[in-house]
């Protein structure tokens, strides 16, 4: 977490990163309003939505209300009726009977064809056990003596009972046309007027769908769904089946929640009728509600987004503009101090930008040469000092000495002896040519052996070396004791440590993509990672233009060092040493060259 914590720290860090932040705090504000007027939209939505939809509901309850009470006066008026009452007490002939039936089925008809809310009249007279209805069926027998509800109609003593059948039964699938899923039943005792009541009863047949459509003009889409249930929840009528019965217990009169599915969100309005105890549930969408202002808010949406994308355009504008010419500034600074002082900025405006770039250019450029100017008279310097110094020595002194030491050597029979002074004199020969600093490559290559020569007689032959030498390669020129250092460390810090005689110390002369490639092998003790990646860090850190005025703070692998900083000095960047190791197997020093650079030297 601290990481990630730094990490977007640096990231801050950026200029661009933070003029866009900067531009979206001063936006931070417009895109809280924007918000906090969609969410209040939402909610006034909500609250107009919930009044208007309460209001609806309440009419539509009233009427239906108003419809219940006009079908139970028509149920009292028929329970009510003397003659009627009269007629189904007395006991008849069968001729008599029918014809009592007829006049009952005909009173009850003209009653249920002036309301288009009733499908059905039908009187039940239990002495007959028959059923007369206002329809066309006529008189069917029917037993109803074994209903439950037939028994709680007649107990309620005049009180009308609603029955709500589901389907159809076998046992009424003579009356189907009055006890079907199709019809609601408003049953009630008839006799209102005697002293006793008689079994009988009469029973409305009120159409659902009828119900139905009168409440259907409450669904403003086809998502919604109305709900019609009686005093006791049962539900009556409906226009779906995603109905929860919890919403019922809800105290609030509207609300949001989810469907029964769970896959939406909807809004539920319910009313309840003060005199029936009916409810009429409403069942909308969320989305359906907010259909109407989902324009504004999806322009409001827009807006925001479009000032966000303005945002990053107008900080990547600024950015281009300002602060990435003083980016490229900053990066030309640190290469000056870095001392890489051939860096040259790109120009290619020419406000004040321009100016300030074309400027640091030019310091550049002069910085470039009067550097260059110092250290070549350095160079010279160096150079001049060292022709010096070999200028004191007597080259003839030295090898006379060196062949006197030779033929004494010879006279006493000490042939070790005279053979590494012979190979001495030979080195030091090489070494001391006066105005002379490249020799071929076979030439180096003599050289190199007269001073293994004398390390095998110095160590006891401890190793042996041998020479690989491409025909291509033996006339090229190189600079003048290039390979001798490296060579002294193969045998001093390789193979002098091993402690037995089977040193072998290698060198392989060969071309590889237009470069002499000089590569210096030994099987002594190797060295260590770690000291191997230190060695390869010191290597690397020596660049073009590398001078070792100042650099005493780590004096240590001075040879190799000025191997890397001559093969920089006379052959360039192209110019490499490369250093592989591996602990208790020996070590492998490659010198790359140029060859084009080697014919220019």
């Amino acid at each position: 977490m601290a990481a990630k914590l730094v990490s977007l720290w640096h990231s801050m860090q950026s200029v661009q990163i933070r003029l866009i932040c900067y531009l979206l705090l001063v936006m931070l504000p417009l895109m809280g309003v924007s918000l906090y007027a969609i969410r209040q939209s939402q909610a006034l939505l909500i609250r107009q939505t919930s009044d208007s939809v309460y209001a609806a509901l309440s009419a539509s309850m009233a009427y239906i209300d108003v419809i219940m009470r006009s079908i139970e006066n028509i149920s009292i008026l028929i329970a009510s009726d003397k003659e009627m009452n009269d007629m189904l007490s007395k006991k008849e002939s069968v001729g008599n009977e029918i014809f009592t039936q007829l006049r009952i089925m005909n009173k009850v008809g003209g009653i249920s064809s002036v309301n288009d809310f009733i499908s059905d009249i039908s009187i039940f007279q239990k002495q007959t056990g028959t059923l007369v209805s206002s329809s066309r069926t006529g008189v069917r027998q029917v037993d109803l003596l074994g209903e439950d509800w037939y028994w709680r109609a007649y107990n309620l003593r005049g009180i009308s009972l609603l029955v709500n059948p589901r389907d159809t039964p076998d046992r009424f699938k003579k009356v189907d046309y009055l006890f079907n899923k199709d019809n609601i039943l408003l049953v009630r005792a008839m006799g209102l007027n005697r002293a006793g009541y008689d079994p009988n009863l009469v029973s409305v047949a009120i159409r659902r769908q009828i119900l139905l459509e009168s409440l259907e003009q409450l669904l403003e889409d086809t998502d919604s769904d109305v709900y019609l249930l009686s005093d006791t929840n049962e539900m009556l009528t409906s226009s779906g089946t995603a109905f929860s019965r919890s919403w019922l217990s809800d105290p609030r009169r509207s609300f949001l929640t989810r469907s029964p599915d769970g896959k939406q969100q909807v809004f539920v309005s319910k009313v309840t009728s003060a005199s029936s105890s009916w409810s009429i549930v409403l069942v909308q969408p969320k989305s359906s509600l907010y259909h109407a202002s989902k324009q504004i808010q999806e322009f409001i949406i827009l807006i925001i987004v479009i000032s966000v994308l303005l945002a990053f355009l107008i900080s990547w504008i600024l950015y281009r503009r300002i602060t990435s010419p003083l980016k490229i500034l900053s990066y030309g600074m640190h290469q000056i101090r870095k001392g890489f002082y051939n860096v040259k900025l790109k120009k290619d405006r020419n406000d004040e930008f321009g100016f300030l770039m074309d400027s640091f250019n030019q310091m550049a450029e002069q910085q470039s040469h009067l550097i260059r100017d110092i250290y070549e008279h350095q160079i010279q310097r160096a150079k001049t000092d060292l022709k010096f110094l070999q200028s004191q020595i007597n080259p003839h002194f030295l090898y006379n000495t060196l062949d006197s030491i030779y033929w004494a050597a010879r006279n006493y029979e000490a042939d070790e002896i005279s053979e590494m002074v012979l190979n001495l004199s030979k080195f030091f020969r090489l070494s001391l040519t006066k105005g002379k600093d490249t020799f071929t490559l076979e030439e180096s290559v003599a050289h190199l052996q007269y001073y293994m020569r004398i390390q095998q007689l110095r160590l006891l032959d401890k190793f042996a070396y041998d020479v690989q030498m491409a025909e291509e390669t033996k006339q090229l020129p190189i600079v003048k004791l290039i390979l001798q250092p490296i060579v002294e460390n193969a045998i001093f810090h390789g193979l002098e440590k091993r402690k037995d005689n089977g040193g072998k110390l290698t060198i392989v002369c060969a071309i590889e993509d237009r470069r002499l490639a000089v590569m210096v092998k030994d099987n002594g003790v190797g060295m260590s990672r770690e000291r191997l990646q230190y060695i390869q860090r010191r290597i690397a850190s020596i660049k073009e233009g590398f001078t070792f005025v100042n650099d005493d703070a780590n004096p240590d692998m001075y040879g190799i060092r000025n191997v890397k900083a001559r093969l920089l000095l006379y052959y360039g960047n192209q110019a490499d040493l490369r250093y592989e190791s591996t602990e208790t197997e020996g070590t492998v020093v490659t010198v790359f060259i140029p060859i084009d650079r080697t014919i220019q030297t």
